[in-house]
């Protein structure tokens, strides 16, 4: 495979988000690269879903930084992050 199979395409760096008296995400550091499948596991209440309501532009990250591609962004809704090219896929 070459190196471009294996670079990084998304992260995230410091990201928090707080609500009144959560601390919903604290100081969140992921990474994704190109082709892989990537899986969020853990107990209700953990961030999963803070995080990819983060990362799609439906929540606004408090603190840290999200990278696409080498560039800071900061999605300001779901149209802004499916334009850059983020979006989710729930099940039903």
């Amino acid at each position: 495979m070459s190196a471009e199979a294996h670079q990084e395409i998304l992260r995230t760096e410091g990201l928090s988000k707080f609500f009144p008296g959560v601390k919903a995400l604290d100081n969140v550091n992921f990474s994704l690269r190109r082709g892989e499948i990537m899986a969020l596991l853990g107990e209700n209440g953990a961030g999963k879903s803070t995080l990819i309501k983060a990362l799609t532009g439906v929540y606004h990250a408090d603190r840290g930084t999200i990278w696409l591609e080498g560039q800071a962004i900061s999605p300001k809704n779901t149209a802004h992050a499916q334009q850059l090219g983020i979006g989710t896929s729930t099940r039903k």
